[in-house]
């Protein structure tokens, strides 16, 4: 029903584009005096869209069992240009970018796994312990629904360079299953979390008709509140046909809107969060040491763990757009005596400390439009003691990506969601409430 409903809107709006009203989109000159859409009102537009991907390959691991790669993704783009006549000085600071909701299914059922004899987390088992799949699984098909942040490098009469950003969400068709997809290690649930970004350049090919084409790269992950939790990373070329009947109305730099300059400051910005997350060293347990008698062995059922943070960052917003700043990032996670539990039962000595507590030093960059911000972080590990597979396998550093939403009635109180990840696997997904300070 899902595909259904896309395939339809997607017919509605190109007919919508074949029927605006122009006498051949080809041969119109790009001249002010030959509009035929009064682009002084025009502020959306459209797009259809194309990508031949690729899975990335991201460790030894997934190299082992990733049989195929190829992925499609096939989108549609409804999108808003903010214009000059707007009034809009945060439109006037990024000059004057674009947003879109886009729907895009993507036919992943190119990428295949297979894990065979050789695959190295089974070189140490017998084969009371596994069992070689006679099938291969198929990645899944999905369907995402996310925001899209264009922001323009070059725009002139014939050509626009841009750079984006995507944030959303997704649902796949399939899932790990132990009786139906059971090498699928990427995907652990049916909902998941989008990201992505790309860069691309537009011809114009007439005055509200152009032909885009970029590179694009597109994540989606459970955020680790399911197991298994690779993720999926797929890279690859897009074109698209773009109807942009605003696209003048961005080029007239006549009475152009002047916005106020203004002026830096700093803030204390204090975040609190609570989250959830599941144990890769669940999922490594029941993938690898259990025998096949075992009621959990390769299990679909992960237990969730709460979490929480506080963050304390002091932050220079260093114009209308933007801010950046540091500080530190306290961590607890309820999961420490579970993976400890694990630990002991492995049979080996372990070399390694166990705590609920993490305490990190971040460096923070927020984007600001409007009421809704952009929060990327990076954080490098001071304390961190959560067993064997974090001192073996996770990195000393982290990541962190959020949205949020500031009221600016109730003292600029902030509202957002938040995923800390090392590198593209999630270590968990929380709500955030902050609260900037102004110094």
């Amino acid at each position: 029903m899902t595909y259904d409903m896309f395939y339809r809107l997607q017919k509605i709006l190109l007919s919508l584009a074949i029927l605006t009203p122009t006498s051949n989109i080809f041969s119109v000159p790009i001249t002010n005096d030959s509009i035929i859409v009064n682009q002084q009102d025009a502020h959306w537009g459209a797009e259809l869209e194309f990508q031949a991907g690729t899975v990335m390959i991201l460790d030894k691991y997934q190299k082992s069992y990733m049989k195929s790669k190829d992925d499609y993704s096939f989108g549609l783009k409804l999108t808003h240009a903010s214009l000059p006549s707007d009034n809009d000085p945060y439109a006037y600071d990024y000059n004057y970018p674009t947003f879109s909701i886009v729907t895009k299914f993507s036919k992943n059922n190119g990428a295949t796994m297979h894990r065979d004899v050789d695959f190295p987390h089974w070189s140490y088992l017998t084969d009371e312990y596994y069992e070689i799949s006679p099938y291969k699984t198929h990645l899944g098909n999905s369907l995402a629904l996310y925001g899209s942040f264009s922001y323009p490098l070059l725009r002139n009469k014939r050509w626009e360079i841009d750079i984006s950003g995507n944030i959303g969400l997704a649902y796949s068709a399939t899932k790990y299953d132990k009786e139906k997809s059971v090498d699928n290690d990427m995907i652990g649930s049916h909902l998941l979390f989008y990201a992505g970004g790309g860069i691309s350049a537009t011809y114009r090919l007439s005055n509200s008709y152009g032909l885009r084409a970029g590179l694009d790269y597109w994540h989606i992950s459970d955020g680790s509140t399911r197991q298994p939790n690779r993720s999926a990373n797929i890279i690859g070329p897009t074109i698209g046909f773009v109807y942009y009947p605003y696209y003048e109305s961005l080029l007239d730099k006549t009475n152009i809107f002047c916005p106020s300059k203004f002026k830096p400051y700093w803030y204390m910005n204090i975040k609190g969060g609570v989250g959830m997350k599941t144990c890769f060293e669940d999922w490594e347990r029941t993938q690898y040491n259990l025998k096949k008698d075992d009621p959990d062995w390769r299990t679909e059922r992960f237990r969730l763990y709460s979490v929480a943070s506080l963050q304390t960052d002091m932050m220079y917003r260093y114009s209308r757009i933007g801010s950046i700043g540091g500080g530190i990032d306290l961590q607890y996670a309820s999961c420490y005596s579970h993976i400890r539990d694990i630990d002991n039962s492995k049979g080996y000595p372990i070399n390694c400390g166990h705590s609920p507590w993490s305490f990190a030093l971040d460096l923070k960059h927020t984007l600001f439009y409007k009421n809704i911000s952009l929060a990327l972080g990076l954080g490098v590990y001071l304390y961190r003691e959560m067993g064997d597979y974090s001192n073996r396998k996770e990195l000393f550093f982290f990541n962190r990506i959020g949205v949020h939403y500031t009221i600016p009635k109730w003292y600029n109180i902030t509202f957002g969601v938040e995923v800390k990840a090392h590198l593209a696997n999630a270590d968990f997904s929380e709500l955030i409430v902050s609260w900037p300070i102004k110094l």
